[in-house]
């Protein structure tokens, strides 16, 4: 029997900040793929999102059984098989999974069959971080496609462990590369341009149409589509879209769509004392149990020359950083920040954004600004809170 499949975005959602600031959970890249994209590789089925967010996520139409899933869900495909009528928790009590023809309240789904499994989720955005070797790992295994090589490869390009790189359509590699898969697979999508000097360790996933400048070093990767790259990056993940064409390192962090990092950005991921990285979000503090953690920044923000970031460090969309010291480790959204604070003007920061995604031949639509609005205006709040503190020292 046919069925539909529904990911549903949950009250955690502002867990996942700055990246689902302005995309639901089920949209972020947690590997080669976002949550979306691999329930629809494990269930062969076009899938919907869910949020009770307004402005985010689909329109819910259903006409037949429909499976729904938690969007934090790390492995679908372990409880891919549930039946109907039956509803999976955790033992925290946390909605799991549920077989129903209808969204259900919490209420209703108390009403199902109850089965409790020790289904892990991810809890906050730096698990994603802490998970991506072993997601990129998974899955380009599971994509069958290894050892096919579909660009010309010349003599000058050094490929360790050939049965475990896949290389897409109309891709360039320059002379002098190193593809080193011997300690995880490597999928290079089509038309990306691999330049000369670059070594890529794998797990590592290059998305299509991405530039890798000269000399760069790539290790435990996922760099999403349409992104320029450069420098030294380790363990981060690169939702779509962004530029870090220079110099630097970033290791351990997460950046979002329509970012641009100037020459020198650099963060560090590990404390001098060695000890776990807290970070700061929304007025709150986390312990991450983390040793290696670095920088988490949102959509449309830019860094100037030799920005530097300190470990745990949380920057949220639409920020401007510049100035020689580090910035504070939470900034909220809209936010200027160097030798003077300001808040980055709605208008002027929409304006800025379409004509970068502009760019990228990508029109922004009303749906897409009307959530850029609204964080403005729920975040503001967040803003005033920094520019008094800033005020007295």
């Amino acid at each position: 029997m046919a069925i539909k499949v529904v990911l549903f975005e949950d009250s955690k959602y502002t867990n996942f900040f700055p990246i689902s600031r302005m995309r639901t959970v089920a949209d972020i890249r947690t590997g080669r793929y976002t949550q979306k994209e691999r329930a629809v590789t494990i269930f062969n089925c076009p899938v919907i999102v869910h949020s009770e967010r307004e402005g985010f996520g689909d329109k819910i139409k259903l006409d037949k059984d429909t499976l729904f899933f938690n969007a934090r869900v790390i492995n679908f495909d372990k409880i891919k098989d549930i039946k109907k009528g039956v509803a999976i928790l955790n033992k925290n009590g946390e909605i799991i999974a549920y077989y129903s023809e209808k969204l259900l309240s919490r209420s209703e789904i108390k009403k199902l069959k109850i089965i409790e499994e020790d289904v892990i989720l991810y809890e906050y955005i730096w698990d994603v971080i802490a998970k991506l070797k072993e997601q990129l790992e998974k899955d380009i295994h599971n994509s069958k496609e290894l050892g096919k090589l579909l660009s010309p490869i010349n003599n000058s390009i050094h490929i360790e462990n050939k049965d475990n790189v896949y290389i897409g359509k109309d891709t360039k590699i320059e002379n002098g590369v190193v593809l080193d898969a011997s300690s995880g697979p490597i999928y290079i999508e089509d038309k990306c341009f691999i330049r000369a000097g670059t070594v890529i360790d794998g797990p590592a996933f290059i998305g299509d149409k991405t530039l890798v400048k000269p000399g760069s070093l790539l290790d435990v990767v996922s760099i999403g589509k349409i992104s320029k790259i450069s420098g030294e990056i380790e363990e981060t993940i690169f939702q779509g879209y962004s530029n870090k064409q220079h110099f630097g390192f970033l290791g351990h962090s997460y950046v979002g769509e329509w970012v641009n990092l100037g020459a020198g950005t650099t963060n560090s991921d590990l404390k001098n004392n060695y000890s776990a990285v807290r970070v700061n979000l929304m007025e709150e503090e986390y312990q991450t149990e983390m040793q290696f953690l670095g920088l988490m920044m949102g959509d449309h923000c830019k860094t100037a020359i030799n920005t530097s970031f300190n470990t745990g460090t949380i920057i949220e969309p639409f920020c401007n950083i510049f100035g020689r010291n580090f910035p504070p480790k939470y900034l909220p959204p809209f936010t200027w920040w160097g030798d003077y604070f300001s808040e980055y003007k709605l208008d002027k920061a929409v304006d800025t954004a379409k004509k970068v995604m502009k760019r990228r031949n990508i029109e922004m639509d009303e749906k897409y600004e009307d959530r850029v609005k609204k964080i403005f205006i729920d975040t503001k709040n967040l803003r005033e809170k920094l520019q008094e503190r800033r005020k007295h020292g």
